[in-house]
């Protein structure tokens, strides 16, 4: 996955809506994805990649790190799967939002997705109350 681990500094082979940017606190290497910001906005941000499932992908898998203070029912980090040839959507991280400093990991099989393109959207809610500003980082984004 082109730029998986965002280690060019920069958010080179990614979409982006909202607030994206690279940023030095990473899991591992010397970059990360920032995915909303330290200041209050309003709606989603998020980074998107589109890839094709190669035969022999069996696993996608990503990391999180979360800065939720707001609670779910108003912020939230969230990732999905689609199937650009379906459109069909598969949620891969349920909404949650929590606050803490441990990097969270993701897997999910690729089997159903063998020989298609998907998109990974990796998005960040922040309802863009004055005293929660929600983001969550996002790093070590690989195939195998």
């Amino acid at each position: 996955m082109p730029n998986g681990g965002f280690e060019t500094g920069n958010l080179a082979g990614w979409s982006s809506t909202g607030t994206a940017s690279a940023h030095d606190t990473p899991r591992t290497g010397s970059w990360t994805a920032l995915v909303g910001a330290t200041t209050p906005t309003n709606g989603d941000s998020s980074i998107t990649q589109d890839f094709t499932v190669l035969a022999g992908a069996t696993t996608l898998r990503f990391w999180y790190r979360p800065r939720c203070t707001g609670g779910i029912a108003n912020d939230w980090a969230t990732a999905t799967l689609t199937n650009l040839t379906t459109s069909a959507t598969t949620t891969i991280l349920a909404p949650n939002c929590t606050n803490t400093t441990t990097w969270q990991p993701v897997s999910v099989a690729l089997a159903p997705y063998a020989g298609t393109v998907v998109r990974l959207t990796l998005v960040n809610h922040d309802d863009n109350a004055s005293t929660t500003a929600n983001r969550t980082r996002f790093d070590d984004v690989s195939v195998s």
